[in-house]
């Protein structure tokens, strides 16, 4: 039949080819088969996303969460106390003042719009990544299911974190115009330090106009709440314990550094955890002698450089404008695998930059690659979670009962890093040869 009616032979069999509107079936699916499987794999990542990120977090925002301490935290600010009066905040003043709109609420309700404006900040940070790799289905999916699959983005939710906003500054500096991306990485680095690592990719790239923009940046954000503090604000100018970042072996720091601390206090099989393998996530409860505290720091600082020494050497010392999102990317990833404290939740920061090397792979059909991202992408957060809770369950606890699977999934995720590393930075020498061959 015609208009979309099914024709049949006499003996009631289908006639070939099959007709939609009087078109061919191939020639359906020829025109209309990409938009098709878009719009399978946008709803599966839409299903998931409202399910795992949405549904799942809800019923415990009444909880106390580390969004408490932000709370908390703008209450002393209202008040003329600081914040550091409260020895679970360690984060820098700003985040404190930035928190005051919600000291004249209750908690439940700043809860909540903290947990409307995290989802807004993601998915800001999606459209702008979106829009940056030129609005095509292969982008768009591509970031969908990063944001859906990824774990550490409900983690974050669940305990009402800084990390959205972090994100969409990483968002901001890897696709906004120069104007824009000095003043995000600014931001960022004055909300959690971390971002401020992206300073390297502005030397490098010979923006001396960007790296002052956001040298300045960072000191007004960074020095104004800390003058405001010293000069207004009564009680502690400072976290009470500064040793807290020198590093811990907590088995949920995924990073180099923890992973030597771990080392160093090992596991007897089939006996307790050692006590800062489980409570190594609270300052009161760390136990890091000084000479701990300098080998995790002297480990990240090696693993920086040298991380910071590759990049310059595979960029020849200088960064096109092509080559800057992928050595952002790449920074990211190695500063999360230096860091002395690196919590699980803290590999949301990679999200944008897998996204990109993501859709980029399999644009270039570069299958290998592809794989490969994906693998690092699982290892950052999702398998490790997965593999440690079923641990937790099928041991009725934390116990050293297999330290070979404790070890191996608290040191897979900062391998993974340095994979994203290493891949970002191959991305990054692809643009090199594009360069070269266009001249």
């Amino acid at each position: 039949m015609d208009r979309g009616r099914l024709r049949t032979t006499r003996n009631g069999e289908l006639e070939r080819p099959l007709v939609f509107n009087g078109r061919p079936q191939s020639a359906f699916f020829e025109l209309h088969g990409a938009n098709v499987v878009t719009i399978i794999v946008l709803g599966l990542c839409a299903f998931f996303y409202f399910k795992t990120n949405i549904v799942t977090p809800i019923p415990g925002l009444r909880n106390e969460s580390d969004f408490a301490v932000y709370y908390r935290a703008a209450k002393d600010v209202v008040t003329g106390k600081s914040p550091y009066e409260n020895p679970a905040y360690f984060y820098p003043p700003l985040v404190s003042f930035l928190m005051t709109p919600f000291a004249f609420t209750d908690y439940v309700t700043a809860r909540w719009i903290w947990f409307l404006l995290s989802h807004l900040s993601l998915l800001w940070a999606g459209w702008l990544l979106w829009r940056a790799q030129g609005r095509g289905r292969i982008g768009l999916c591509c970031i969908a299911c990063v944001w859906a699959f990824g774990g550490a983005f409900k983690e974050t939710l669940d305990v009402g974190q800084l990390s959205p906003l972090l994100v969409l500054a990483l968002a901001v500096s890897f696709t906004a115009p120069s104007k824009f991306q000095e003043a995000a990485v600014g931001i960022g680095f004055a909300l959690k330090y971390i971002p401020g690592v992206l300073a390297v990719a502005l030397i490098l790239h010979r923006r001396w106009r960007a790296l002052l923009a956001f040298t300045g940046m960072a000191i007004l954000a960074v020095l104004i709440p800390w003058g405001a503090l010293l000069w207004t604000f009564a009680g502690p100018k400072s976290p009470m314990s500064p040793h807290y970042w020198m590093g811990t072996p907590d088995m949920f720091s995924w990073s180099i550094p923890s992973v030597v601390l771990r080392l160093l206090s090992p596991l007897r099989h089939g006996g307790a955890l050692p006590h800062d393998w489980e409570y190594g996530n609270v300052a009161f409860y760390l136990h890091l002698s000084s000479e701990w505290q300098w080998i995790s720091a002297g480990t990240a600082m090696i693993t920086l450089a040298t991380g910071v020494l590759v990049l310059a050497f595979r960029c020849r010392g200088r960064l096109s404008s092509e080559q800057l999102p992928w050595a952002m990317a790449a920074l990211v990833s190695l500063s999360l695998a230096a860091t002395p404290v690196c919590w699980s939740h803290y590999q949301v920061l990679q999200y944008p930059g897998v996204a990109l090397l993501l859709a980029n792979s399999i644009r270039l059909r570069a299958w290998r690659t592809t794989a490969a991202v994906v693998l690092c992408f699982l290892l950052l957060h999702q398998l490790p979670e997965t593999a440690l809770k079923r641990y937790h369950y099928e041991h009725s606890g934390w116990t050293a009962a297999s330290p070979a699977t404790l070890y191996l999934w608290t040191s897979v995720t900062p391998l993974a890093c340095l994979g994203l590393f290493g891949l970002a930075l191959s991305h990054m020498k692809l643009q090199t040869r594009r360069a070269d061959s266009a001249n």
